[in-house]
């Protein structure tokens, strides 16, 4: 289930920012306020923040002591600046700090910031709630002398509500903010991250294999080196030695107590394998992609072109039957000759190949092996992923070209081992770049790879907040509009998404819509609001999204569709817009005279009105019901046309008492001294 939404609700009592100014002798004023615009978060439980992996050294332990007051133990300030550089750890150090110090009446919230510029306003404001928010993204994230200067008096509000606000601020944007903050905000920073080993070995604690910490010692310092490591690069260490465990029991199969801490590193192949997950490689890559390729005279000889192809097949695929390594290296040949202008092809002709090695020889000369069945095994998934990023970090013409070759070769349904492998080029340095690049590759394929790669960005900790600003961008494109579409309906599916991604897809959705008149977008963005519709909170989300189209705050032609998709859900007997119509906030009749008087949108309206009173004809009461309320709407200012579609579409629907439902709303709606002159066939009621 994904995390409960935190912030209060539109009928919670919610502090107003600066009360004296409504009133100079209140103290503390509560008020209902409207909170759509305010910013979404997740409910995160305090003990399972405690159980997760945290290290504090003499450097952390010093800052902790600064912040909390040892007399209450409690935070000195209710609102707190961490400044640190990037993927330093400070977002776990906030979180552990709100964990540990404040109350256990204290709701813990991490706040998703989806706006394009800090603004006190929109931080949310509520009694008994500890609030943690990262500041990271230039682009979106620099704090202006505005928001600085408010933040302190914001801190004041929270002090009256008995709640707190920690804020992590990338070192780069607190250095360049235009003023400092006010007394009642504190402001620490961290110079260092925690020491890496501790890191890895907390980490292999928490996931029950504590047996591979000693494996750590055996590791080859000529090639492994875990000290220079910062706390996200310490993380994925710890996930490379037990996908590295892993993978030395399914293809030894042989058991290594993990579980047992008192385990001695007796195996050294295990240790070779966890040796090689941490390795970047380097010194061996450094060879094989030498300056001048030559023919194959040892194992460190540089590679040729049509090697450097195979190999990267091999890296990307791993284990593959050997016909379909030789493609996929062709494949991509190809690619890069494609890229390269003036020239019909890189790769060696035919006379070439067949005077150089066989493809077994090369194979295995590039590290792999060719059973007798002709499948290659390249069970070397950290060297594997050494060599698609050394291929990515140092040839940068070859970035395009390879993004190319991996969406082609993991097919329409994007093969799995195609979207690790951008997800990992594009997602590890932390950039926008590189997604801009892989929407300008992908955006145009008929492959699910880039939602599937976006997904995982918009997921990341540490990229997340970037990837959803790149979509936003996209979202006001048409050429990505389709690209956009297809994303936010994986998140909106996601089982795993918390609610704060769930509304940021709407929020982009609603963008593309606005963005993007084509027909078929308009389309794609309906069938994903009608299976939003079918989802637990769905419904509450779709009204939200009319609400606000009827209050003017969006596009009116999201919320209409979010309207259509509403009027979609199977009904029991009477429509849900009917019986909950009101208790949604949503203003139906308004809804339909908008959309029926409207010549683009009453044609999608019809058929569900019509659904409506089919499904309502077997119970007299309800289709009573259904008439009474539609036939005051219809009588509306421009509903003549929708009036005649409607009866024209209710001709084959009968009532109980044998009567087709077009001729009653022909009786209600057409004066009878206008009906020689308005007919609709056998419907019509001639009396």
């Amino acid at each position: 289930m994904p995390p409960e939404v935190v912030l209060p609700s539109p009928t919670a009592p919610v502090a107003i920012q600066q009360a004296d100014v409504v009133a100079h002798t209140v103290s503390n004023l509560h008020i209902e306020k409207r909170t759509r615009d305010v910013l979404d978060g997740a409910r995160l439980d305090r003990d399972d923040i405690r159980r997760q992996p945290f290290v504090r050294d003499d450097e952390w332990n010093d800052v902790w002591d600064k912040v909390v007051d040892p007399a209450t133990s409690r935070p000195n300030q209710r609102a707190l600046l961490i400044v640190a550089p990037g993927s330093y750890g400070s977002t776990t150090f906030a979180l552990q700090l709100l964990a540990r110090h404040t109350g256990p009446h204290i709701g813990l919230v991490k706040l998703d910031a989806d706006w394009t510029a800090p603004r006190v306003g929109r931080l949310p404001l509520a009694e008994r709630v500890a609030f943690q928010l990262d500041l990271k993204d230039p682009d979106r994230d620099r704090p202006s002398a505005d928001f600085v200067s408010a933040l302190d008096r914001h801190a004041q509000d929270l002090e009256a509500c008995d709640s707190y606000l920690v804020i992590t601020v990338a070192e780069e944007l607190y250095d360049h903010m235009p003023s400092l903050p006010g007394p009642h905000v504190q402001v620490v920073r961290l110079h260092a991250p925690p020491p890496a080993r501790q890191v890895v070995e907390a980490h292999l604690r928490a996931r029950d294999c504590a047996g591979l910490i000693p494996y750590l010692d055996a590791l080859d310092p000529a090639r492994v080196s875990l000290g220079g490591l910062d706390a996200v690069e310490a993380v994925r260490a710890a996930g490379a030695v037990v996908t590295a465990w892993q993978e030395y029991e399914r293809v030894t199969r042989t058991a290594v107590a993990v579980s047992d801490p008192h385990t001695v590193a007796s195996d050294s192949e295990l240790a070779g394998r966890i040796t090689d997950a941490l390795s970047d490689w380097r010194d061996k890559l450094d060879g094989l992609f030498g300056e001048r390729a030559t023919v194959h005279a040892g194992k460190d000889a540089s590679l040729t072109f049509d090697d450097r192809c195979l190999l990267l097949s091999l890296a990307a695929r791993q284990s593959s039957p050997l016909p379909d390594i030789a493609q996929s290296a062709r494949a991509l040949q190809e690619t890069i000759a494609s890229t390269d202008s003036g020239r019909t092809a890189l790769g060696s002709g035919a006379q070439a190949v067949f005077a150089g090695r066989g493809l077994r020889r090369r194979v295995i000369d590039v590290g792999g092996s060719v059973d007798s069945h002709d499948a290659v095994v390249f069970d070397r998934p950290g060297y594997g992923k050494a060599v698609l990023t050394y291929v990515w970090d140092n040839y940068e013409v070859m970035r395009r070209p390879l993004l190319q070759w991996l969406v082609k070769d993991g097919g329409a349904s994007a093969a799995a081992y195609s979207v690790d492998a951008v997800s990992a080029l594009v997602l590890r340095q932390g950039g926008t770049e590189h997604l801009g690049l892989l929407g300008s590759v992908a955006r145009g394929a008929k492959s699910d790879l880039l939602p599937a790669v976006m997904l995982r960005a918009v997921r990341d900790e540490h990229i997340g907040r970037r990837a959803w600003g790149t979509l936003y961008r996209w979202a006001g494109t048409q050429e990505f509009a389709g690209s956009v579409v297809a994303i936010c309906r994986r998140v909106l599916n996601d089982r795993e998404a918390t609610a704060s991604m769930a509304k940021m897809a709407m929020v982009r959705l609603r963008r593309v819509v606005h963005a993007s008149p084509a027909e078929d977008i308009g389309n794609a963005v309906l069938e994903v609001f009608t299976e939003l519709s079918g989802q637990p909170g769905g419904v509450e989300r779709l009204a939200e999204e009319v609400q606000a189209w009827q209050d003017a705050k969006a596009s009116s032609r999201a919320g209409g569709l979010a309207f259509l998709a509403l009027m979609s859900i199977p009904q029991k007997p009477l429509p849900r817009l009917m019986t909950d119509g009101e208790n949604l906030g949503i203003d139906v009749d308004r809804a339909l005279r908008d959309l029926l008087g409207d010549v683009s949108t009453a044609p999608d309206v019809i058929p569900r009105l019509s659904s409506w009173i089919a499904a309502s004809v077997s119970d007299p009461s309800a289709y009573d019901e259904v008439v009474a309320r539609l036939v005051p709407v219809l009588r509306g200012h421009r509903m003549f046309q929708a009036s005649m579609d409607l009866m024209q579409a209710l001709k084959e629907v009968r009532t109980t008492d044998g009567e087709n439902a077009g001729a009653d709303f022909y009786r209600q709606l057409v004066d009878k001294r206008f009906r020689p002159l308005i007919s609709i066939g056998e419907s019509e009621d001639p009396a």
